[in-house]
């Protein structure tokens, strides 16, 4: 079993479980009027207890530090609702990881509001307003109180089930220049 959590200073340990905030590309050019630009962002997961575990990966919310080092509001929407597919809820088996990233996209909401969108809690939309050219701040939080949690998946449809890790962490930032 790797213990990575104290080889690297940016990791977060709850528990047994360490948890480190990923950016795929450290800078991100804008995109210019009703055009659009991807990022991936995430978050990488270890096991280092000695029992399995899962995690709702969809449950990781982003949060954004603007470059007046203020949190961006976060608007969370839902008007629909997606299966839960079995790369939703790995289970990580003890010193193992997983690496988590989610695409989001910058696009224009009207000439005068980029905004920062991606997909949250099965079927979900998270959004950060009026996003500008300059040094942000990007980390992660997840809660889960549930061990066992009854779900309707893709190749089950509606079950139980268990082995979810308990508890609530926030991740480590990591530096987003966006020119």
């Amino acid at each position: 079993m790797t213990f990575y959590a104290s080889n690297n200073p940016n990791t977060i340990e709850v528990d047994g479980i360490c948890f480190e905030t990923l950016v795929a590309e450290e800078t991100v050019y804008l995109p210019k009027y009703e055009e659009q630009t991807s990022i991936k962002f995430g978050v990488r997961i270890f096991n280092e207890t000695s029992t399995p575990y899962r995690f709702d990966l969809p449950y990781f919310l982003p949060e954004l530090l603007s470059p007046y080092g203020q949190f961006m509001q976060v608007s969370l929407n839902k008007n629909a609702h997606r299966l839960v597919d079995e790369l939703d809820i790995p289970l990580i088996i003890p010193g193992e990881s997983w690496e988590f990233l989610m695409n989001a996209q910058f696009s224009w909401y009207g000439e005068n509001c980029l905004r920062l969108l991606g997909n949250a809690i099965y079927g979900g939309i998270w959004i950060f307003w009026y996003i500008q050219s300059g040094e942000y701040q990007v980390r992660f939080t997840y809660e889960n109180q549930l061990f066992r949690k009854k779900m309707i998946t893709l190749k089950e449809g509606r079950t139980e089930i268990d082995g979810f890790w308990q508890g609530k962490v926030i991740t480590s930032f990591r530096s987003l220049s966006l020119n």
